[in-house]
This record gives C-alpha cells, sequence and structure tokens, in this order.
C-alpha cells in the first residue's frame, strides 16, 4: 500500500534543488519540483536568445505558467503571469530567441 504525502516547498527548498541542464538544449536548465511514474512538475529557464526547438510529447499534456521575461510558444507570444497548454501528440517550441530570455513553471501530465 502506497501512502500519500503532500509536498510543500518553501522558496529555500527550490532555490537549493540542483539546477540541471535540459538534455540535448544547450543553455536551456530546469529544477525538477516533483515527480512520479506518469506527471512532472518544474522550473525551466530558457536564456536570452535561446528556445527548446519544436517538439512533441507522445502521452503527455503540457501545461506552462510563465513567471519571468517572454517566450514565444505556438506562435504566440507570452509574458509573466501567461498560461499555455499544449495537449499531447501538438508540436510546440519555447522560443525566446527574439526576447531576453524567460522562466516558466511546467507540468507535463499523462492524458487519460
Amino acid at each position: 500500500m502506497t501512502t500519500l504525502q503532500a509536498v510543500v516547498l518553501p522558496a529555500e527548498a527550490i532555490d537549493a534543488l540542483p539546477l540541471v541542464d535540459l538534455e540535448g538544449v544547450p543553455g536551456v536548465r530546469h529544477r525538477v519540483l516533483w515527480r512520479d511514474a506518469a506527471s512532472m512538475a518544474g522550473v525551466l529557464r530558457i536564456p536570452a536568445g535561446g528556445h527548446l526547438g519544436a517538439h512533441t510529447h507522445r502521452e503527455n499534456h503540457h501545461h506552462m505558467w510563465v513567471l519571468e521575461g517572454e517566450a514565444d510558444v505556438v506562435g504566440r507570444r507570452v509574458g509573466p503571469g501567461a498560461y499555455a497548454h499544449v495537449p499531447a501528440g501538438v508540436e510546440h517550441d519555447v522560443d525566446a530567441r527574439d526576447t531576453g530570455g524567460c522562466t516558466v513553471y511546467y507540468l507535463y501530465v499523462r492524458q487519460t
């Protein structure tokens, strides 16, 4: 039997998490806040002039909330406070090549 537990991370605990390179994407780094076998939450930093590159997620919906900066997501410029949902299978990029970079909170949630 699995015991469920809440996760609460104060800002200091988040700052202490490792900031790791996103595999295959130069300059892009992220902190994983939580994950299980089907979903993941984290904070992603894309530097000025950077981008993820066009890609799709086969099984997971991609939710993003912009915390700082600006980027283009599926052809729309988004800034602080903006939200984007990209369903599984839809090609997208988080493109800061024409901006000063951005930081986004993201969720990958397996579609049901």
